[in-house]
Parts: structure tokens; sequence; C-alpha cells
């Protein structure tokens, strides 16, 4: 009987050990990667966003071109 409860809170404490590593990545991640992730898209955003301008720009330029 006392062995097993010396072995449940072996088990027990590898447990806890393994719950601190896989909290402790989970903060890398949420710290450093997603940070990395969001500068990277906000860069395609601001691209996209100047390519729609200049589209919209030419699309004025051809229909005013037109009307005249």
């Amino acid at each position: 009987m006392a062995d097993d409860i010396s072995k449940y809170d072996l088990e027990i404490t590898e447990l806890k050990s393994e719950i601190k590593i896989l909290s402790e990545r989970i903060s890398i991640i949420k710290d450093n990667h997603l940070k990395h992730i969001e500068d990277k898209i906000n860069s395609i955003n601001k691209v996209m966003y100047t390519i729609g301008i200049m589209v919209l720009g030419q699309l004025l330029w051809v229909i005013t071109r037109a009307l005249m």
C-alpha cells in the first residue's frame, strides 16, 4: 500500500514537471513566434493596400481617358 502511494507521488511529480515545461513552451510560442507572424502579416497587408491603390489609380486613369 505504501509502495503504491509513493509510486503515485512520483508520477504526480513527473506530471507536474511536464506541465511546467509545456507551460514554458506555450509562453515562448505566444510571446515570440506569434509576434513574428503578426509582423509578417502586417507587411503583407501593407503590400496588398499599395497594390489596391495602384490598381484603383489605373482604373481612374482609364475612366478619365475614356470620357475625354
